[in-house]
Formats: C-alpha cells, structure tokens, sequence
C-alpha cells in the first residue's frame, strides 16, 4: 500500500492539492485546467482511496485502542472508589487516629490512583483528539474525490470513473479506477487489508472481461460480468489463478459506479 500511495505521489501534487482548491486562481488562470485528460484524474483519485483506506485502518486501530482505555479508566475509577470508601471509613469510626501508619499508607495509595487516573484520562483525551483528526481527514479526502470525480467526462456510456467493488465470499472490498478507450479498460485498485494493483480487459456489448494483476502476487485472478442497462452497475463472477491458495479462489463480485455529485452551495 506504501508502495502505491509512493508511485502516485506525483499525481497527488498535480492534481490533488489543486483540487482541494478548486475555486481559485493564480494570475487569472484556473488551477484546475491540467486537470482534463482523464487518466491522470483517475490517477489521483486512486492516491486519494490510498490514503483513505490507510486513514480508515488507521482508525480502526484507534478505536480499538479507545475501547481498551475504557477498560483501564473503568477499572482505575473502580479502584479508587474502594479506596475511597475505606478512607471514609477509617475517618468515620475513628480508626484514622489509632492506626496513622495504615491511614498515611491508605492516603499514598489514593494519591498513586489518582495520579495514574489523571494520566489516563490525559492518554484518553489525545486517543479522541485523533480519533476526531482522522475523521476530519477522512471528509477532506471525500470531499477532494468528488471534485475530481465532477472533472471528469459526463459520459454515461463509458466505463470511465470511480468503481466500488465488493468480493463474495471473502468480502474484499475497495475501488477500481477504470479508464475506457474504445473497448478497451485499463485502470488501478485498492482494496482494504493492503491489496492493490492493477487491471486491464475489455468491454464489448456490456460485458465486461478483467484481468486483476496483484503489485505483489502478479496476474493474480480473472474476472467477468455484465453492465447493467443504466451504465451504473457490473455484476460478475471472479476465479483466482493460484487454485492451491488455502482460501476461496472463486466467487462472485459487484461494482457500482461511483456517483458524481452536486457542488455545495458556498
């Protein structure tokens, strides 16, 4: 995934950052008028679900790690309410003043409590703050995709865009970046857990061949389907090339086109 989101970097600083920007100018001239041959558009699109897919495992792992504090800020507040209660206790019957050595020992343990409490709440508020961060990130990359998504061409008849996919049964699921040429298709993925690469096949008479070429395992499974009548959808089967692999090596597989919306009013 690192390896991806590296050889995209250039496309990233041609054509992401103007698109977070995509109303201004620099000396009366549109910063977004390199952004017209598609494959280049597509190109950024596919650094931008790098970076999302990265920023979503991202935050799986934080919330994991805030579900875990819970247990920890749960089990020290539960701590020192005992400890509190015999505080009270010993100042209530007296005890405090016959025994000074268990009172003072009781007091050091409150105080370590509280200071190891107060530490965690610290580690717990950082945990949010980025938790927070990450989402805010998540939106930016969300909103940078449908601006460049609304660049390209309005052309409902071709395969050319951004596709979401999902694999049955082992429920993969990620983006393609198809380009279409005539009957020709060509383009990226990036599938959560790191898988990414590219394809390549074709198209005629709405159906679809594809050809997934892994940046690891190399040609790496073949798949077929069929457009829907509205240009939005691919329904198909894949078959994985290394039938010896210890997991499914055959299934189905849907894609839908990834809608183009409306600007936001200013």
């Amino acid at each position: 995934m690192r390896g991806l989101r590296g050889a995209l970097l250039v496309c990233v600083l041609a054509a992401v950052v103007p698109a977070a920007g995509l109303a201004q100018e620099d000396g009366g001239r549109d910063l977004t008028q390199g952004l017209t041959r598609p494959e280049t558009i597509l190109a950024a699109l596919t650094a931008l679900e790098v970076d999302r897919e990265l920023e979503e495992q991202a935050l799986v792992k934080d919330l994991n790690r805030l579900a875990t504090w819970r247990y920890r800020r749960d089990e020290l507040l539960e701590r020192l309410r005992s400890l509190y209660g015999q505080q009270d206790l010993l100042f209530n019957t007296g005890d405090a003043r016959s025994d000074p050595e268990g009172a003072a020992s009781l007091e050091r343990r409150i105080l370590e409590a509280e200071a190891l409490l107060g530490a965690v709440g610290h580690e717990g508020r950082a945990l949010r703050e980025r938790i927070d961060d990450r989402r805010d990130r998540m939106e930016l990359l969300a909103r940078r995709s449908d601006e460049l998504l609304a660049l390209l061409p309005e052309d409902v008849d071709s395969l050319t865009g951004l596709w979401d996919v999902r694999f049955v049964p082992t429920g993969e699921h990620g983006a393609f970046s198809l380009y279409q040429s005539g009957t020709l298709l060509s383009g990226e993925y990036v599938l959560g857990g790191g898988w990414h690469g590219s394809v390549q096949g074709t198209v005629v008479d709405g159906r679809v061949f594809l050809e997934r070429i892994d940046s690891v395992k190399g040609r790496f499974a073949d798949m077929t389907g069929r457009l829907s009548s509205d240009g939005q959808t691919i329904r198909g089967t894949w078959q994985e090339r290394d039938l010896t692999a210890n997991r499914a090596s055959e299934g189905s597989w849907i894609a839908t086109k990834r809608a183009r919306r409306a600007p936001e009013a200013p």
